[in-house]
């Protein structure tokens, strides 16, 4: 199985200022987001992709000028392989200044332990060294009990807990500049995060879709498909499509 081997260039995007796109490349890879602190010429990564996918962006950084030895911190929506394993490849790249990880709850516990059973769905097969990366444990800082934080002078995203897709699943919410990033919660089109992974729930991933659905969002940046400047359409769709679903059981 080697579709997901693909490091071709990810194609980016400034969605506002100093606020980056970069898509997903094929399967079991996710869309990823920077932010670069002008002020100190740090980059903020938010989710780290599969590994494979890791030169990829490093392709599309460079036609913005990002410097990827720049990522001083790692911000992750969840534990599921497509998010995570870029981030062991990374801190190899970067040993000598590593950059910082955030996680919630259960993600930075399952991080912390590196649990692979935990972070690949192995019943299929799947394992780290497929995608060429060791799962060690790693130093997390816990997000699980802040309500916010400062990701530079520009952006404070407000941390929301939204299981469902899976234990540790988090949206980061930027009020001032209506920006969500929801990972796998919901995405464009009205779809949906999956709900039958371990520790996934239909209706939990209802009431997290019901949560975000009250904010003003303008820009969606979700971890898979595209994105979308019509943020609560795109919500308002998922939760009714979500709904519809969940009235047949």
């Amino acid at each position: 199985m080697f579709f997901f081997k693909d490091e071709s260039e990810k194609t980016g995007k400034e969605v506002i200022k100093n606020l980056y796109y970069f898509s997903e490349n094929q399967m079991l890879d996710c869309n990823q987001y920077i932010i670069e602190d002008q002020s100190s010429n740090e980059l903020i990564l938010f989710d780290a992709g599969n590994g494979i996918s890791m030169k990829g962006l490093f392709k599309g950084m460079e036609k913005f000028k990002l410097n990827y030895e720049n990522i001083t911190k790692v911000f992750l929506t969840h534990e599921h392989v497509d998010h995570v394993l870029g981030v062991y490849k990374l801190m190899k790249l970067l040993e000598d200044n590593p950059p910082e990880i955030f996680a919630y709850g259960e993600t930075a516990k399952i991080l912390e332990k590196g649990e692979e059973r935990k972070i690949l769905p192995v019943f299929f097969g799947l394992t780290a060294r497929r995608f060429e990366v060791e799962i060690i444990p790693l130093k997390i800082n816990d997000l699980s009990h802040l309500k916010e934080i400062e990701i530079s002078p520009e952006f404070k995203f407000e941390i929301i807990y939204t299981p469902g897709h899976s234990l540790g699943s988090i949206c980061y919410y930027e009020s001032e500049k209506k920006v969500l990033i929801p990972g796998d919660l919901v995405f464009i089109g009205g779809s949906f995060g999956r709900y039958d992974f371990p520790g996934g729930s239909l209706n939990t991933l209802i009431n997290s879709i019901k949560n975000v659905n009250n904010l003003d969002v303008k820009y969606l940046l979700p971890g898979h498909m595209g994105i979308s400047d019509q943020g609560n359409q795109q919500i308002a769709y998922s939760y009714r499509m979500i709904q519809s679903i969940n009235s047949f059981y």
